[in-house]
Protein backbone atom coordinates (compact mmCIF):
# COMPACT_ATOMS: atom_id res chain seq x y z
CA UNK A 1 0.00 0.00 0.00
CA UNK A 2 1.08 3.30 -0.56
CA UNK A 3 2.24 5.84 1.66
CA UNK A 4 -0.98 8.48 1.96
CA UNK A 5 -2.40 10.78 4.67
CA UNK A 6 -5.93 10.97 4.44
CA UNK A 7 -7.79 14.24 4.06
CA UNK A 8 -10.08 13.50 6.71
CA UNK A 9 -12.50 16.43 5.84
CA UNK A 10 -13.29 17.05 2.09
CA UNK A 11 -14.89 20.34 2.55
CA UNK A 12 -11.14 21.50 3.49
CA UNK A 13 -10.12 19.92 0.22
CA UNK A 14 -12.53 21.74 -1.63
CA UNK A 15 -12.13 25.12 0.78
CA UNK A 16 -8.38 24.92 -0.39
CA UNK A 17 -8.83 24.22 -3.90
CA UNK A 18 -11.19 27.25 -3.93
CA UNK A 19 -8.90 29.73 -1.91
CA UNK A 20 -5.89 28.91 -4.10
CA UNK A 21 -7.18 29.20 -7.20
CA UNK A 22 -6.57 26.29 -8.03
CA UNK A 23 -3.08 25.53 -6.92
CA UNK A 24 -3.84 23.10 -4.65
CA UNK A 25 -5.22 20.76 -6.86
CA UNK A 26 -2.33 20.40 -8.51
CA UNK A 27 -1.03 19.35 -4.80
CA UNK A 28 -3.73 16.75 -4.45
CA UNK A 29 -3.39 15.43 -8.14
CA UNK A 30 0.48 15.00 -7.25
CA UNK A 31 -0.61 13.14 -4.19
CA UNK A 32 -3.86 11.19 -5.70
CA UNK A 33 -2.28 10.25 -9.06
CA UNK A 34 0.26 7.02 -7.53
CA UNK A 35 -2.63 5.24 -5.87
CA UNK A 36 -4.79 4.97 -9.44
CA UNK A 37 -1.03 4.04 -10.70
CA UNK A 38 0.10 7.72 -12.81
CA UNK A 39 2.92 9.56 -12.63
CA UNK A 40 1.75 12.66 -11.15
CA UNK A 41 4.38 14.97 -13.24
CA UNK A 42 2.82 13.99 -16.42
CA UNK A 43 -0.71 14.62 -15.08
CA UNK A 44 0.55 17.65 -13.60
CA UNK A 45 2.21 18.88 -16.97
CA UNK A 46 -0.72 17.55 -19.29
CA UNK A 47 -3.01 19.69 -17.18
CA UNK A 48 -0.85 22.71 -17.65
CA UNK A 49 -0.36 22.31 -21.63
CA UNK A 50 -3.64 21.75 -22.05
CA UNK A 51 -5.24 24.55 -20.65
CA UNK A 52 -7.21 22.22 -18.01
CA UNK A 53 -8.64 19.92 -20.87
CA UNK A 54 -5.88 16.54 -19.17
CA UNK A 55 -7.35 17.83 -15.56
CA UNK A 56 -11.06 17.01 -16.52
CA UNK A 57 -10.22 14.04 -18.39
CA UNK A 58 -8.04 12.83 -15.49
CA UNK A 59 -10.92 13.56 -12.68
CA UNK A 60 -13.18 11.69 -14.99
CA UNK A 61 -11.32 8.52 -14.91
CA UNK A 62 -10.10 8.80 -11.13
CA UNK A 63 -13.74 9.24 -10.17
CA UNK A 64 -14.59 6.24 -12.23
CA UNK A 65 -11.63 3.99 -11.37
CA UNK A 66 -12.46 5.34 -7.02
CA UNK A 67 -15.86 4.29 -7.73
CA UNK A 68 -14.70 0.91 -9.02
CA UNK A 69 -12.75 0.57 -6.10
CA UNK A 70 -15.54 0.75 -3.60
CA UNK A 71 -17.40 -1.79 -5.60
CA UNK A 72 -19.84 0.88 -7.33
CA UNK A 73 -20.32 1.70 -10.77
CA UNK A 74 -20.32 5.50 -11.67
CA UNK A 75 -23.34 6.29 -12.74
CA UNK A 76 -24.02 8.53 -15.76
CA UNK A 77 -25.21 12.04 -14.17
CA UNK A 78 -22.08 12.00 -12.36
CA UNK A 79 -20.33 13.94 -14.96
CA UNK A 80 -22.47 16.98 -13.78
CA UNK A 81 -20.65 16.47 -10.79
CA UNK A 82 -17.25 17.17 -12.37
CA UNK A 83 -16.13 20.21 -11.05
CA UNK A 84 -16.50 18.63 -7.64
CA UNK A 85 -14.90 15.46 -8.54
CA UNK A 86 -11.81 15.85 -6.53
CA UNK A 87 -14.03 16.30 -3.08
CA UNK A 88 -16.02 13.13 -4.76
CA UNK A 89 -12.57 11.06 -5.74
CA UNK A 90 -11.19 12.20 -1.92
CA UNK A 91 -14.05 10.60 -0.62
CA UNK A 92 -14.03 7.78 -1.81
CA UNK A 93 -10.50 7.25 -1.39
CA UNK A 94 -11.25 7.35 2.19
CA UNK A 95 -13.60 5.35 2.17
CA UNK A 96 -11.60 2.82 0.86
CA UNK A 97 -8.32 2.82 2.36
CA UNK A 98 -9.19 4.69 5.92
CA UNK A 99 -12.91 3.67 6.95
CA UNK A 100 -11.94 2.54 9.64
CA UNK A 101 -11.32 5.78 11.06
Amino acid sequence: MHEYIPENNIFVVFLLILFTAGLYYFWWLARVSPLFGDDPVINILLTIFTLGLWGFYINLKYMQKSEMMNGRDMKWFMILFLPLSPVIIQHNINEKFFSDR
